[in-house]
Formats: structure tokens, sequence, C-alpha cells
């Protein structure tokens, strides 16, 4: 049985509902996508006991010896290094600008592109924060603009990209906008329309490749739910068959036994 809880991407309500999936006595609780929801919420989950399967990407999410949390994605930390190759090579960037949302997920992903920029030799110059669910980009992108960076990185939560794109678009900012899969994901192009056209990303797990489970996989989901996934229905999968796999592999319904059976 799966239940659904809706934490609104708010980190206090998810740990108050990770808490209650325990006390429904939960095998496994698969959840949640928002950094800094998952860095509130697993410690109730360890503490309990409870294995936890995370899309989310910061890095001190795995790099706290939680036995407890297992990641169906790539951390920041290895997806992030994977674009420095484009602002060196392909861009042939000297200089660069970063947009990022100031919560765990963004924070993470800056920290990763700062340093990697600085032994790239590509100076940042323009270094813009956020808030999460900020409404006007205006300045953000007006000062990026004037900054005379040659690409941008933009690591922001989804709605957030959307807004970003269609305010660089409005502004006619017309260097790369560069990004990880937050910036390319089935629900930024769906906000941003026409406005999504052009950005790049580094998308660790996507729904367009053409390997047949993936392919099989996307075909099901659009049959089941009339519409498309993205990297997020991916890491959805691998966590539910995960959890399926290791269980028929213990043979048993033992949290502990799943727990250890996942390492390594």
């Amino acid at each position: 049985e799966m239940t659904d809880y809706d934490t609104q991407s708010d980190p206090q309500t998810s740990r108050a509902l990770v808490q209650k999936a325990i006390d429904s006595g939960a095998y496994a609780i698969i959840g949640t996508v928002y950094s800094g929801s998952t860095i509130v919420n697993m410690l109730v989950a360890k503490q309990a006991g409870v294995p936890q399967f995370t899309g989310s990407e910061a890095p001190n999410i795995t790099e706290q010896g939680n036995p407890y949390i297992f990641r169906t994605s790539s951390g920041s930390q290895k997806g992030v290094p994977a674009l420095t190759a484009y602002f060196k090579d392909d861009v042939k960037a000297t200089k660069a600008a970063v947009a990022w949302v100031n919560n765990d997920f963004g924070k993470g992903g800056h920290d990763v592109f700062i340093s990697e920029m600085k032994n790239a030799g590509i100076d940042v110059v323009a270094d813009v924060p956020s808030e999460q669910g900020q409404a006007d980009f205006a300045a953000d992108v007006s000062k990026i603009k004037q900054s005379g960076a040659q690409a941008v990185f933009v690591y922001l939560n989804e709605e957030e990209s959307a807004r970003f794109l269609k305010e660089a678009k409005k502004q006619g900012l017309t260097v790369p906008l560069v990004g990880e899969v937050t910036l390319t994901g089935q629900k930024v192009i769906d906000l941003a329309g026409d406005a999504a056209n052009g950005a790049f990303a580094h998308v660790g797990l996507t729904t367009s490749a053409t390997v047949p489970s993936i392919e099989e996989f996307a075909a099901k989901f659009k049959k089941t739910y009339g519409r498309d996934t993205d990297h997020n229905g991916i890491k959805g999968y691998i966590a539910v068959y995960a959890v399926k796999y290791v269980s028929e592999m213990n043979g048993k319904l033992d949290r502990q036994a799943l727990a250890d059976k996942l390492h390594g």
C-alpha cells in the first residue's frame, strides 16, 4: 500500500508528515524531493530507523553519515562539475554569472559551481541569490545582463526557473543559460513556454534517453497519467523498484534488513 502526503514543499510540514507516516507503520518512505525539506525530515526517519529514499540533490544530505537515507539521483557534487567543460570548452567563457535560490538545494549547487569555475580559471562576475518563491526576477536578470557574463548558471527551483527564463527573454538576455535538472524539467517547460527555448542543462536522468528500459518507463507513465514525465518520475520509479527488489531479496518486510541490504 502506498499512502500519499502533500508536504506543500514546506520543510516543517514535511517533518510532521514523515512522523505521521512513521506513526502509521510505514515500512519505507519515498520523498522528499526538495532538499530543504529532506534536510529537516530525514532526521525523523533516521531516529525511527526507517529507510528513506530521496530525489534531493544537496550534497550535505548524504554527507552526514545517516545510514537510512538513500539518494535516487546524483547529488549536485556530481552533477554540477559535469557542466564545467561546457562553460570552458564549448562556450569558451572567461566570465560567468550564477543565479541561485537561497536554500539548501541552491547553496549546495552554488558552492560547487563557484569552486569549479575557480579551478577552470573562469571569473564569476555576478553572484545573484534569490528567495524560494520569488516572483520578480527583473533586478536579478538586469544585474546579470550588466555584468558582462558570457554564460549564466541558473540553479533555482522549477517554478522560479520558469520565471527567470521568462524575464531573461523579456530583457533580451542572449547569453547561454545553463543549469542542472531544475532548469529544463517538464514542469519548467510547461510554465515557461517559448521562454524555455535555448536553455541548456545537464540531466543525469533524462526521459529522452534512447535506453529501452527508460523508453518503456516513459511510455507507461504517459499511458497511465496522460502526461509526459521527467527526471522526477524516474527518481520515484527507482525508489519504488529498489524497495520491491531488495524486499524480495530479503524475503521479508523488515526496515533494518532493507537498510542493511541496500548498503553496498
